[in-house]
């Protein structure tokens, strides 16, 4: 009965993880986009 206690808790411990990693990737992603777009404005100005 404890195994399948632990087994259950380490299921429902890897999901709310994944949904922690996703929600990381997101906000990952939009400081990525941010900076590259930063980078290529300070570019073209710089290209004067």
């Amino acid at each position: 009965m404890k195994q399948l206690i632990v087994m259950i808790s380490m299921i429902a411990l890897g999901i709310v993880l994944a949904g922690f990693v996703m929600g990381f990737e997101e906000s990952a992603e939009r400081i990525t986009s941010s900076i590259e777009e930063r980078i290529e404005y300070e570019t073209i100005i710089g290209s004067d």
